[in-house]
């Protein structure tokens, strides 16, 4: 957190003149509940293979003491001069506050915004790339390499599961030379997250800072460090492009919730690298690109920074992660959907195709549709509004919610539209079957 104060105060100044300057300018199936897949064939991780090894080269006043030897002064009445009663002003020596002085507006010409735009974001850059690093992986079928960040000072590095996959070999290169090699502490496949962690380091590591992803918006800025095609340490910049998408990690039945869309370029050799906001904190993990080249499209994913904070430590802590398991399969809420089961049209969330046999759903009275099983829709089955009182809106969002703010065998109540009224039910969930190491 103090590295994330300290990164906004050094880039407070630039960003204070960009600011005043815009200020001055304006006068996309049934699936299972965890583990919906929303990309296509053409999604592809985006890490490198077949790379060289070459490539390897941060006063309080004290009081008086004699203030309790001073005498106390003696407060007299003060009669009013006057017989006149009305007047109900304040007698005394009150100061009246003077009006506080308006801001100074600074105008800036469009070359010095420009200049000042330039300079936050080398800045950004200088500070960000000591705790980015290249991976280079050797495996039985050949080396790969891609991206990782410096998540502490014990010499944890976080990267992608896809990044390290198989490796028999790792070597980390920083900005400033240094090499080291590295091992594998463990892996999460369903959110393709990995840690691994440096050996014998020889300088000061510098710890990226984490900012937050529940409250990103399309249109924010969004930064990509990383090695793309193996060429080192490289910056590229966009806007989120969309957010709480549902993405296959490759690796696992479940999917990655609430991921980061973004247009900032992001190729093979970004894997594992950070997707940062303005300050330079990170907001994503790059994983994936949407792509029939294999090369950027202006359609990049990152695993968002909330469920990083989850999965990250309990890798380092535990050599796993555990889920939540609500253990139902479902549809969105589509027209169709609402066609045939006669829903209200302000109706919205997460259809129940089938609960899963002996699972927390069928265990707390959620019912599925009594012919999912069959391939067809009876449209019987219960729609989830909401969890603990907070609405979900789509299959994502429930998706979403339960990765991101439940753990294990909590207890949460689920809203249901049934029968034509919501009732809420209570629930304990389960946990999903590990796929971490």
């Amino acid at each position: 957190m103090n590295t994330l104060i300290n990164l906004k105060k050094n880039f407070i100044g630039s960003l204070t003149a960009l600011t005043l300057v815009a200020a001055v300018a304006c006068s996309g199936s049934t699936e299972p509940a965890e583990n919906l897949v929303a990309t296509k064939s053409n999604t592809e991780q985006v890490s490198n293979v077949a790379v060289s090894t070459e490539t390897i080269t941060s006063t309080k006043a004290a009081e008086s003491d004699d203030a309790e030897d001073s005498p106390t002064p003696t407060v007299e009445a003060i009669q009013s001069t006057s017989d006149d009663d009305g007047d109900d002003r304040t007698i005394g020596d009150a100061i009246v506050e003077a009006p506080a002085p308006a801001p100074e507006v600074i105008e800036l010409t469009p070359v010095e915004i420009v200049a000042a735009q330039e300079n936050h974001l080398a800045d950004l850059y200088e500070y960000t790339v000591q705790s980015i690093v290249f991976i280079i992986a050797g495996t039985v079928q050949g080396v790969g390499s891609g991206s990782g960040f410096v998540w502490d000072d014990e010499g944890h590095v976080v990267t992608n599961y896809h990044v390290v996959q198989g490796a028999t070999e790792l070597v980390v290169k920083f900005f400033n030379g240094r090499e080291y090699r590295a091992e594998v502490v463990a892996f999460d496949a369903a959110s393709d997250l990995a840690v691994i962690k440096l050996i014998d380091v020889k300088h000061e590591l510098v710890p990226i800072a984490i900012g937050t992803s529940s409250d990103l918006r399309p249109g924010q800025t969004a930064i990509a460090l990383g090695n793309p095609f193996g060429e080192e340490f490289t910056v590229t910049t966009g806007i989120v492009s969309a957010v709480t998408r549902t993405l296959d990690s490759g690796f696992s039945s479940y999917s990655i919730p609430s991921v980061i869309q973004t247009d900032a370029s992001i190729n093979p050799g970004n894997s594992g690298g950070p997707l940062v906001d303005m300050y330079g904190a990170v907001i994503g993990v790059n994983t994936q690109i949407k792509s029939e080249t294999r090369q950027s499209s202006g359609v990049g994913f990152a695993v968002p920074v909330d469920l990083v904070k989850r999965v990250i430590p309990s890798l380092i802590e535990f050599g796993e992660h555990t889920y939540s398991l609500m253990g139902i399969s479902g549809n969105e809420v589509n027209l169709s959907l609402r066609e045939n089961v006669g829903l209200p049209g302000d109706i919205v969330g997460a259809y129940v195709s089938n609960v899963s046999s002996g699972g927390p759903a069928v265990l707390a009275g959620i019912r599925g549709d009594t012919g999912a099983q069959f391939g067809r829709l009876n449209f019987d089955g219960d729609v989830i509004v909401s969890i603990n009182l907070i609405r979900m809106k789509s299959m994502d969002d429930l998706i979403g919610y339960l990765a991101l703010n439940t753990a294990p065998y909590d207890q949460i109540v689920v809203g249901v539209f049934r029968d034509g009224v919501e009732i809420y039910i209570p629930m304990t969930l389960g946990a999903r079957p590990a796929t971490s190491r």
